[in-house]
């Protein structure tokens, strides 16, 4: 499995929960050549199951390059960056399955190094997958909160499509630190509760090339808002 998170986590999103998609017709923006980055909100360690697990199931995978890991043929619709906790290194499992996979590490506490990378991954006119509010804190509703700026300023530098994609309610597989949660998740196996996961319409850079950073971030952040508020009604 190294440097195969994609294959193990649709594995295990298979065993761990019932998914339900609304709007995958919108992913097909993505199997366009150039720049795209991808938005999910976070609310638990597990979502990444629900989320990352899907969009491979669907061709779109965060496992490393198919010819860096010496495989004979490629059968992905695109391979994916995403920026991911530094923290999935601490753990000997994680960080045999994601060595090698093209994760962009980022520290929630300075996150400068993993823009940098993700910049440089989007101007090589890859497609990166992005958490804009940048940690697992969560409110209440498990509603999105306020997004960090950095995913607006990448939106503000490349021009690409951007896929918003929403789930609700992920605390049903696990709510906690990173190993309550997937305690609670595995503990789930037999029960496995439904997860509804949205894809939203892709925003174009044409929406939001008139606006300063702080226009940006507003506009994007109410386009997701609208989408959670339609994937948590469907709960």
């Amino acid at each position: 499995m190294r440097g195969q998170p994609g294959t193990f986590l649709a594995g295990l999103a298979r065993r761990l929960t019932k998914i339900k998609i609304t709007g995958l017709e919108n992913l097909a923006i993505l199997d366009q050549p150039g720049p795209a980055m991808i938005v999910v909100n976070h609310t638990t360690i597990v979502d990444v199951v629900v989320v990352v697990g899907t969009l491979h199931k669907y061709g779109f995978t965060v496992d490393g390059s198919c010819e860096k890991l010496k495989k004979r043929s490629c059968n992905h619709r695109r391979h994916i960056r995403p920026i991911g906790t530094s923290d999935m290194w601490n753990f000997p499992l994680a960080k045999q399955i994601v060595t090698g996979s093209g994760i962009i590490p980022t520290n929630q506490f300075n996150g400068s190094s993993a823009y940098r990378a993700a910049l440089t991954a989007l101007r090589n006119r890859e497609c990166i997958l992005i958490y804009p509010e940048g940690d697992v804190q969560i409110n209440a509703q498990a509603s999105p909160r306020p997004w960090r700026r950095g995913t607006t300023a990448l939106a503000k530098s490349v021009a690409m499509p951007i896929v918003p994609i929403a789930h609700h309610d992920s605390r049903k597989l696990g709510t906690g630190s990173v190993l309550r949660s997937i305690l609670q998740a595995l503990s789930r196996v037999f029960k496995r509760p439904t997860i509804h996961l949205m894809i939203g319409t892709p925003i174009f850079a044409s929406e939001i090339a008139n606006f300063n950073v702080s226009q940006a971030n507003d506009y994007l952040e109410e386009k997701f808002l609208t989408l959670w508020k339609k994937v948590s009604a469907l709960t």
